[in-house]
C-alpha cells in the first residue's frame, strides 16, 4: 500500500472492526483463536508448472498487499494479530515483496523462509483453535480443533455482504482503473481491430496482468455477445462490425470491479434497444431502497425488459404475461446481479442469517445469486441483459407464446448477439452510490 492518508485512516478503522468482529464470533463459537491461511500454489497435473495463485479472500481482507504463499494470520482475542509471512529464498522466481507500509503497524510480523517453518511457527496447542483456508499436510497434522468449521464460515460469509468504508473505497478505485480499460477497448473496436486487440488494449490501460484481474475479460464482437461467458478472443476482425459487448473488471488491493458495457457500430434498432436498456437499468438503480428485496428488484427488471420487447415489437404480449409465462427469461436468462468485494461473486448472498440458513431459490429465477434484502453497506452489481440466444429461442418458437414473437425481427437481431449493462452499486445511508457511472463521469 503506497502512502495514502485517506486509505491509511480507512484501513485503521477497517482493521479495528475486523478485530472486534472476529473476537466476537470466536467467543460466541467457543474458539480460543483462528488461523487464516493465504493458500498455496496448486501444481498442474503431470507438469512442473502451477496454476495461477490467488490469495484466500479471508486472509486478503486483513492483509492488503503481497501475494504471500503459505503464510498465516493468527487471530487470538486480547492479542495483536500476528502475521507469519512466508518469504522464500529463491533464485528461480521473484519472491513477494516483504510486508511494508502503514498497515503493518497493526500486526506483529514474523518472516520465515520455508513453508514448513511457517507451519511450525503456529501456536503449539491448537485443539481449541479453528483454521480457515486450504489446509496443507503440515497444517492437518497440527491438531486444529476445526478446519473450516461451518458455523464460523457461515457467520463470516453472512457479514461480508456489508462492506466497511475502506472496502468501498477500494472498489471505487478498482472501478476507476477498469473504466480506463473499457475506454481503451472501445477505441480499439471503433478502429476496426479484432477482439484480441481490444483485450490487449484493455490490459495495457489497466496495467494489470491477466492473473491479477478478478475474472477473465469477456470481449465479444457481434454474435459472440450471445454467449454469456464468452472466453475466446478472435485474432482477426470480423468482416462487418455490428456490436461490442465487454465485461471486464480490475483489482485494487484485492477488491474487485465488475463492469459491462455494450456498443453498437452504427445507429439503428440495436443501438436504440441498447440505449433504452441502459436507461431502464439506471432507473432501477435509482429506485433502490434499504430493506427492499433484491428478488423484487430482479422481477422489476424483468418487467422493464418485457416493456422493451413490446415497445420494439419483438414480442406482442402484455409485459405481465411475458413475465408470467417465462418469455422474458428467454431474452434475459441470468440473474440481475451479485454481491461483489473480495471475490467478484462475493459470498453470503443467499444466507438469511449468520447461521447459514439458505433462502429458498425462487423457481422462476434459478440463476439469481443475491436473495438478500438490501442493506446499508452492500455493494452489488445490477446487470440486466437482452440477448438473442439460439439455444433458448428455438424452444420458444415451438410453444404457444412463440406465436407472439416477430421471428423476422429476432433473426435480424441475432447477428448482434446481445446487450448487457452492468454497474457496481454501493448502498449508502444517503441512497445508492453508482461506483461505475461515477468512475465513467470522472474520466470525461
Amino acid at each position: 500500500m503506497e502512502k495514502d492518508g485517506l486509505l491509511e485512516r480507512l484501513y485503521a478503522d477497517h482493521h479495528a472492526y475486523l478485530v472486534t468482529h472476529y473476537e466476537s464470533l470466536l467467543e460466541e463459537a467457543g474458539w480460543d483463536g483462528v488461523v487464516l491461511a493465504s493458500g498455496s500454489p496448486c501444481a498442474v497435473f503431470g507438469d512442473d508448472q502451477f496454476h495461477p495463485f490467488r490469495v484466500s479472500p479471508g486472509y486478503r481482507q486483513w492483509i492488503p498487499c503481497g501475494d504471500h504463499t503459505s503464510s498465516y494470520l493468527v487471530i487470538r482475542p486480547g492479542h495483536r494479530p500476528r502475521l507469519i509471512c512466508h518469504q522464500p529464498e529463491d533464485y528461480w522466481h521473484v519472491s513477494p515483496t516483504p510486508p511494508s507500509g502503514i498497515w503493518t503497524d497493526h500486526f506483529d510480523v514474523d518472516c520465515v523462509s520455508t513453508s514448513v517453518a511457517a507451519a511450525e511457527a503456529l501456536p503449539g496447542s491448537l485443539s481449541r483453535w479453528a483454521f480457515l483456508g486450504e489446509p496443507s499436510a503440515d497444517v492437518q497434522s497440527r491438531g486444529f480443533g476445526g478446519i473450516n468449521p461451518d458455523a464460523l464460515v457461515s457467520a463470516l460469509d453472512f457479514h461480508r455482504t456489508v462492506k466497511t468504508p475502506y472496502e468501498v473505497e477500494c472498489m471505487r478505485r478498482a472501478n476507476r482503473i477498469a473504466v480506463a480499460g473499457h475506454r481503451a477497448a472501445l477505441q480499439s473496436f471503433r478502429a476496426g481491430e479484432a477482439e484480441l486487440d481490444a483485450h490487449l488494449a484493455y490490459m495495457a490501460a489497466v496495467r494489470q496482468s491477466e492473473t491479477r484481474l478478478p475474472y477473465p475479460n469477456i470481449v465479444a464482437f457481434n454474435e459472440h455477445g450471445a454467449t454469456l461467458h464468452y472466453d475466446v478472443y478472435d485474432t482477426q476482425a470480423p468482416p462487418e462490425s455490428l456490436s461490442f459487448l465487454i465485461d471486464a473488471g480490475a483489482d485494487y488491493l484485492g477488491y474487485a470491479a465488475d463492469i459491462t458495457r455494450t456498443y453498437a457500430a452504427a445507429d439503428g434498432l440495436f443501438s436504440e434497444l441498447t440505449e433504452q436498456l441502459d436507461e431502464a437499468q439506471h432507473s432501477l438503480i435509482a429506485s433502490i431502497e434499504v430493506g427492499m428485496s433484491y428478488i423484487d428488484l430482479h422481477a422489476a427488471m424483468h418487467l422493464s425488459i418485457a416493456e422493451l420487447l413490446k415497445r420494439f415489437l419483438i414480442v406482442d404480449m402484455t409485459p405481465e404475461a411475458m413475465l408470467e409465462s417465462g418469455v422474458t427469461s428467454v431474452f434475459f436468462p441470468h440473474g440481475l446481479g451479485h454481491h461483489i468485494g473480495l471475490q467478484v461473486h462475493d459470498v453470503g448472498g443467499k444466507n438469511s442469517d449468520p447461521k447459514g440458513t439458505v433462502i429458498d431459490q425462487p423457481p422462476s429465477f434459478p440463476f439469481l445469486r443475491n436473495l438478500r434484502p438490501v442493506s446499508v453497506g452492500n455493494v452489488f452489481t445490477i446487470e440486466p441483459g437482452v440477448y438473442f440466444i439460439r439455444q433458448l429461442l428455438e424452444p420458444l418458437r415451438s410453444k404457444a407464446e412463440g406465436r407472439a414473437v416477430d421471428w423476422g425481427l429476432v433473426s435480424n437481431l441475432m447477428p448482434y448477439g446481445g446487450i448487457r449493462i452492468e454497474d457496481d452499486v454501493h448502498v449508502s445511508e444517503a441512497g445508492p452510490e453508482n461506483l461505475t457511472r461515477d468512475a465513467f463521469a470522472a474520466l470525461l
